[in-house]
């Protein structure tokens, strides 16, 4: 699905890709060669990194699970390589080998299905970023264990928001809003010279319906929740985010937490490892990516980073907790 609007000077591009709709806003603008060529980008993105697309580099690097290495296109091999850095750097709290386990819980998919603790035990045996070997000289790759399946999900639209923005610089655009289903990264400021203002969704309510509202400039906003895929049966949450390390759905007392900073790969995998984590062990991770973060706790309580004092503000009265 592709739709383009112009309006009185502004390009307004939707657009599907990477299993979301996604849309490039550039107001007082009639660029549009550079949504075009962004959407192009995030298509191509998609056709080398889906975990869904059999033929793409990452379809064939786990259907070969076991077997022998697979060549991968730089793209892939790059984000694959700083993927693992990243895994070893937050403990494998981020883990791109988990679909075994994503597939097993089927979250949204199973009704309210809870596997037994030997099947995730099973499971857990495929997961481990460490038996990923990487071969720099022959851009190439292979999964050790057979059943083993890399899903680059959680980093792969932050990769694809950055591309977008650097297309949208270099092809002279000066402010635009990125929005890659929910990996919102911006160019400049508003057109009026203001920041461009993100709200952060309220976990337990309608999406739309926001618990604070960000001003940014030339900064990306990645969030990662349990209300976006998850069911309650006997009074307990089971949501999409599980932790690799348990085999379990994360558990950090958080309801979603957002991450701050230019880099939108750095955001989109901080994010995942952070709502594992939970807030105290994230530290030390913002400040090596040079991040910020928003976190909502299961109460609706809210705190931020010290960075984000002056640019976060609640829709209700109180102030946030600073970090």
């Amino acid at each position: 699905m592709t739709n383009v609007s112009i309006k009185t000077e502004e390009v307004s591009k939707t657009f599907f890709a990477l299993g979301t709709i996604n849309n490039i806003r550039i107001p007082g603008s009639r660029n549009e060669k550079a949504a075009d060529l962004a959407a192009c980008r995030v298509a191509e993105i998609d056709d080398r990194m889906s975990a869904f697309k059999p033929e793409s580099d990452i379809g064939r690097l786990s259907g070969n699970a076991g077997r022998h290495s697979q060549k991968l296109h730089d793209d892939t091999f790059r984000l694959l390589q700083k993927a693992v850095r990243f895994s070893h750097i937050c403990g494998g709290a981020f883990d791109i080998t988990i679909r075994p386990l994503v597939e097993l819980w089927g979250i949204n998919k199973k009704g309210s299905f809870i596997p037994s603790d030997a099947e995730i035990r099973e499971a857990l045996e495929l997961v481990d970023y460490q038996s990923i070997q990487l071969d720099e000289e022959s851009m190439s790759a292979y999964l050790e264990k057979p059943g083993q399946c890399v899903d680059l999900g959680g980093i792969a639209k932050g990769y694809a928001a950055d591309e977008v923005r650097r297309i949208l610089i270099e092809n002279g655009v000066t402010s635009a809003l990125i929005n890659l289903g929910g990996n919102v990264a911006a160019v400049g400021n508003r057109p009026d010279g203001n920041p461009w203002k993100v709200g952060i969704q309220n976990p337990l309510a309608p999406t739309g319906q926001y618990l604070g509202v960000l001003s940014v400039t030339n900064r990306t906003v990645v969030t990662s929740g349990c209300n976006e895929r998850f069911f309650i049966k006997d009074g307990v949450r089971y949501h999409h985010i599980l932790d690799p390390r348990t085999g379990k759905p994360a558990q950090s007392r958080l309801l979603s937490v957002t991450a701050v900073c230019e880099n939108s790969a750095d955001a989109d995998a901080l994010t995942t490892a952070m709502f594992v984590l939970g807030p105290e062990k994230s530290l030390p991770l913002l400040y090596k990516a040079d991040a910020e973060a928003i976190f909502i706790f299961n109460n609706l309580a809210v705190a931020v980073t010290k960075g984000l004092s002056n640019d976060f503000s609640l829709c209700r009265q109180g102030r946030a907790v600073i970090l």
